[in-house]
């Protein structure tokens, strides 16, 4: 308790900000609601300056980690869902290449390959899309070789995301996806030859369709989210005590690494308090009030 009866520091915006921060950081990476509807109901634009490096990370686990908790239904039908999951994984993937290392090119391949053909059949259950619009998603996702001009960039798309060379024959990576992608791309186009007769089909047939392709693509996801994880610090508040700044050190002893979703939430209304004391204090009004009596 003595900790706690110490004097407030007076923290300016930059030594503010980074505790928000690592708190906010923290909430995604620990999975705390409450924490995150605390910090944004306070800070409603502080999620958006996000500075930490760790920052498309977090975002990305938070997304994957509702997704774990509350999917696969009826979020493997949601075209709009499925998107910005595929979007956000493979854009990861192309900007970590370590983790392609970590889960092998075949199993990123059995990820990648997944997420389309369920964002491929959503997009061919759904109204809102023409068959053109079918057509061109087979053509950009399930490519086949060999390489050509009118199918370069899906190829070359596939080649950054599995670090594959297009040249190399006798790559088995290369095989393999040419394999699957064939398979792929000739059961979307049967099912888009028969579009009426699909898109009638009962919700319960469509669920039992999507869950069989999921249950081959989940492992694949969850391992990629271990992957995610590992890539994170074990824990952010610790970096509270590690900072540059003297005085955010100083706080340390306010919250232990292993502090409850409680004990955060009150050590940032605490900051939010000792934050806008600052304010009051460093006001050019008190400033003027306590310069005449300082001199």
């Amino acid at each position: 308790m003595d900790a706690w009866e110490d004097l407030d520091p007076v923290l300016n915006k930059n030594e503010f900000d980074e505790i928000v921060d690592l708190l906010l950081c923290h909430g995604l990476h620990k999975d705390l609601p409450n924490l995150l509807t605390e910090i944004i109901e306070k800070l409603p634009e502080f999620d958006e300056k996000l500075t930490s490096p760790f920052r498309q990370i977090l975002v990305l686990l938070a997304f994957c980690n509702k997704f774990q908790q509350n999917g696969p239904l009826p979020d493997i039908k949601d075209h709009s869902f499925l998107y910005n999951l595929h979007e956000g994984v493979v854009g990861f993937l192309k900007a970590e290449p370590s983790l392609v290392e970590l889960m092998s090119p075949a199993s990123t391949y059995k990820l990648v390959g997944g997420l389309r053909l369920l964002l491929a059949r959503s997009i061919l259950m759904s109204s809102k899309f023409l068959p053109k619009d079918v057509e061109i998603t087979i053509a950009n996702y399930f490519p086949t070789l060999p390489v050509k001009p009118s199918n370069s960039k899906p190829w070359e798309n596939w080649a950054e995301i599995l670090q594959i060379d297009l040249e190399e024959k006798s790559c088995e990576v290369l095989k393999q996806v040419n394999k699957v992608n064939t398979t792929s791309a000739k059961h979307l186009t049967d099912k888009l030859n028969n579009l009426a007769v699909e898109r009638r089909k009962s919700s319960l047939d469509v669920d039992d369709s999507v869950i069989i392709v999921w249950k081959s693509v989940a492992p694949k996801f969850d391992e990629f989210v271990r992957h995610l994880r590992s890539l994170l610090p074990e824990n952010f508040l610790d970096k509270i005590a590690s900072s540059s700044h003297p005085k955010i050190k100083m706080l340390a002893s306010r919250i232990p690494p292993n502090a409850s979703e409680g004990d955060v939430i009150a050590f940032f209304d605490y900051i939010c308090d000792v934050e806008m004391e600052t304010k009051f204090w460093t006001s050019s009004f008190v400033q003027q009030i306590i310069s005449p009596v300082e001199r």
